[in-house]
């Protein structure tokens, strides 16, 4: 069988920093969010690392045959496998309709934005994780080139005594900025669970994902200083308004923002795909539009980033972001190690 390369596992990465993400991690140490972010990267590498040990030791078991191998645990794991998949599912809608609504099609009705977007996901996920692996192998060159062509066109606009003097942030600071880090990009990795135990340069694709958010914050800090950072709803893409190519090629944030919703889709397609896997079998394609119709009112209706939910996914998502990937790694490797057990007693 060919092997598949770990691919979405890029897009899942760096999806949770689009938005409220590197605002987050910004928001404890500005200008010395890198060095943080440095930090959270080598302790997200150890959550990313238990996703690679999980993944070699389930062999060939599908994780609901892994599940299934023990009834209490089991059950425990696949209910918060499936509370994780709604969340990755409701973070990444309301980002790409906040950000759409906010910048792109301003007057536009949310369901004419949703509509589209939620087919395409279906269809996506629908197609299993063949179609996911395809396309987001697909998309990785063009993201990473959008990705470069920002950061090329954004280094000319330093300003180098922004990041002057170094570690002026107290330890505890730090400190938050890294778990941070660390929770927001090894989170969603969780759904790589799903992927088969032969697959190829999984833990590459998280650094190099890594890597680019790392020097994405750079560019804000750069740019914008220690106190605009924190002002600006998606510094991310309003950094890219100072983009001008070859010095008369302008307003083209548009464009290379691109390289962001590539992941939030790879990232809503995955969480479905997820939710569709989890649910009982019979009823899954029934159930599985129920939630996302569900996820898709209450965001349309209830959900947004306003002051207050922002405040909440400020001081919620570095705890949920960590505990979550935390339990189930903990639950599965119980699974696993009962597993093995029962092997060698037969």
């Amino acid at each position: 069988m060919k092997q598949k390369s770990a691919t979405p596992l890029f897009f899942l990465t760096r999806s949770l920093f689009f938005g409220l993400g590197i605002s987050l991690i910004c928001k404890y140490t500005d200008k010395d969010t890198y060095i943080g972010a440095i930090l959270g990267i080598m302790l997200g590498f150890f959550i990313v690392l238990g996703y690679r040990f999980i993944i070699r030791n389930k062999k060939r078991e599908s994780l609901n045959q892994i599940m299934s191998q023990h009834k209490v645990i089991g059950l425990i794991t696949r209910v918060l496998f499936l509370i994780a998949s709604i969340l990755l599912l409701t973070y990444s809608l309301i980002t790409y309709k906040t950000f759409v609504t906010s910048f792109l099609l301003i007057n536009t009705p949310v369901f004419i934005i949703f509509i589209p977007w939620l087919l395409l996901l279906i269809y996506c996920a629908w197609n299993g994780l063949s179609m996911i692996h395809k396309l987001a192998s697909s998309l990785l060159p063009i993201s990473i080139v959008l990705s470069l062509l920002s950061i090329i066109s954004i280094i000319g606009n330093f300003e180098y005594s922004n990041f002057l003097p170094v570690l002026t942030s107290s330890p505890s600071n730090l400190f938050m900025t890294a778990i941070s880090f660390a929770g927001i990009s090894a989170f969603p990795g969780i759904l790589s669970l799903y992927f088969d135990s032969d697959v190829k340069y999984y833990l590459s694709n998280y650094l190099l994902a890594c890597f680019l958010v790392v020097i994405a914050i750079l560019c804000i800090n750069g740019v914008f200083g220690e106190v605009l950072v924190n002002v600006f709803r998606f510094p991310e893409y309003m950094v890219l308004k100072q983009v001008k190519l070859l010095n008369f090629i302008e307003k083209i944030e548009n464009i290379l923002s691109i390289a962001w919703s590539f992941d939030l889709f790879i990232t809503s397609a995955f969480s479905i795909y997820s939710i569709k896997s989890l649910l009982p079998k019979k009823k899954n394609n029934l159930l599985t539009l129920g939630v996302i119709g569900i996820v898709a009112i209450l965001i349309d209706k209830v959900l947004d980033f306003n002051y207050i939910y922002e405040l909440f996914i400020y001081y919620a998502l570095p705890y949920i972001s960590l505990i979550f990937p935390i339990l189930i790694l903990f639950l599965f490797f119980v699974v696993l190690r009962k597993r093995k057990s029962n092997i060698n007693l037969k």
